[in-house]
C-alpha cells in the first residue's frame, strides 16, 4: 500500500505530507504570531546584551534553575524596576547552550509592535514547531482540523498547543528540558491578559509538576503582578530572583560598564586621546551617582557623549 513513498508521517489517524507542512503551513503560520519576538529576530538587532564582566551571579543563578530545578517549581519570575537590565539577562540565558536544555521558545514583548499578549502562546507555539518536528506534525493536524483554533481564547492556545502536546501526546523527552521564556510581560497591552498567561502558567506548573516545560518570566514589579505572585497557591511553583537597582553588585556593574564606554571614546578621539584623565575622577562620581544601578541611565550618558 505504501510502497515508494517517503516524506509522510502519522498524526493520530492522519497522514502527513511533511514537504506540504513546511512549504505552505509554516509560512502562514507565522503571519499569526508575534513577529520579531523570538531572542535572534533582525528586528532586535542588535539586541540587549549585558555588558562583559557584569550581571555574572544573576544570570548563573537563573542557569542553575534551569538545570537543578525540581518538580515542584519550574517556573522562576525575574523582577525589576524599567533600565535595570532585564531583557538584557533574557537575552544572555536565551544564547546560552546547556547540557539537555533545549530553548523551546523566546518571547520579548515590546511597547514597539509587539504588544499583542493573546499572541504570546501561539508565538510559542510556532517556535516549538520550528524546533520540533513530531509538535511541528502535531500542529498542523490541530490547525488543518480546526483553522478557527488561532482565533480562540488563550486558555484554549494553551490546551492545544501546551498541555496536549506535552502531557497526553508527549512530545517532548522528559528526560530534557524545555526552557521558554517570556520577557516583558508588563509590555503587554492588557493587565488582564498578563494576569491570563501568568494564571495558565502557574496552573500547568501546578497541575503538571513533572513536565520537561521550564518558565522564566521577566517584567516591572507591577502591583497585580507582584500581587498574583503573593497568592498563597502559586507560591509553592516558582522561585524569584529581584534585580536590585541600589545593591553594591549593581553599582559596581555599571560603574564597569561605565569606565569601559568612556575607554572607547577616549580612544576614538584625537583631542581627548591625549588626556591624561577623562573625565576627570570628579566628574565620573557624578555620572555614576547619579546611575547608580541602573544601565538605561548609563547608556543614555555614554551615547549623549
Amino acid at each position: 500500500m505504501f510502497s515508494g513513498s517517503h516524506n509522510v508521517s502519522m498524526v493520530g489517524n492522519t497522514f502527513v505530507d511533511n514537504s506540504i507542512i513546511s512549504d505552505n503551513f509554516m509560512k502562514e503560520f507565522l503571519q499569526q504570531t508575534l513577529l520579531g519576538a523570538e531572542f535572534d529576530s533582525s528586528d532586535r538587532d542588535p539586541p540587549p546584551r549585558c555588558h562583559p564582566g557584569t550581571r555574572l551571579a544573576i544570570v548563573q543563578r537563573c542557569l542553575d534553575f534551569i538545570v537543578q530545578c525540581h518538580d515542584e517549581r519550574k517556573l522562576r519570575w525575574v523582577f525589576g524596576a524599567a533600565g535595570v537590565g532585564k531583557s538584557a539577562i533574557m537575552q544572555i540565558i536565551a544564547e546560552k547552550a546547556l547540557d539537555g536544555v533545549f530553548l523551546g521558545a523566546s518571547v520579548f514583548l515590546s511597547v514597539n509592535g509587539r504588544r499583542d499578549g493573546t499572541k504570546t502562546i501561539v508565538t510559542i507555539a510556532y517556535q516549538l514547531a520550528v524546533n520540533r518536528e513530531p509538535y511541528r506534525r502535531y500542529v498542523w493536524n490541530e490547525i488543518t482540523r480546526d483553522p478557527s483554533i488561532l482565533r480562540k481564547s488563550l486558555s484554549v492556545h494553551f490546551k492545544n498547543f501546551i498541555v496536549e502536546p506535552s502531557i497526553h501526546w508527549h512530545l517532548f523527552n522528559r528526560s530534557d528540558r524545555f526552557l521558554i521564556i517570556i520577557d516583558g510581560l508588563d509590555e503587554c497591552d492588557n493587565p488582564l491578559v498578563q494576569l491570563e498567561l501568568l494564571e495558565l502558567i502557574s496552573d500547568f506548573c501546578i497541575t503538571y509538576p513533572t513536565s520537561p516545560i521550564v518558565w522564566i518570566i521577566a517584567s516591572r514589579p507591577e502591583p497585580h503582578i507582584t500581587s498574583f505572585f503573593e497568592r498563597a497557591e502559586v507560591q509553592s511553583v516558582y522561585t524569584k530572583e529581584e534585580i536590585e537597582i541600589d545593591s553594591d553588585q549593581a553599582c559596581e556593574d555599571v560603574q564597569r560598564y561605565l569606565r569601559d564606554e568612556l575607554k572607547k571614546i577616549q580612544l576614538a578621539y584625537p583631542t581627548l586621546r591625549h588626556k591624561r584623565e577623562w573625565p576627570s575622577q570628579l566628574e565620573f562620581t557624578k555620572i555614576a551617582t547619579a546611575a547608580g544601578g541602573l544601565f538605561a541611565y548609563a547608556s543614555t550618558v555614554a551615547r549623549y557623549i
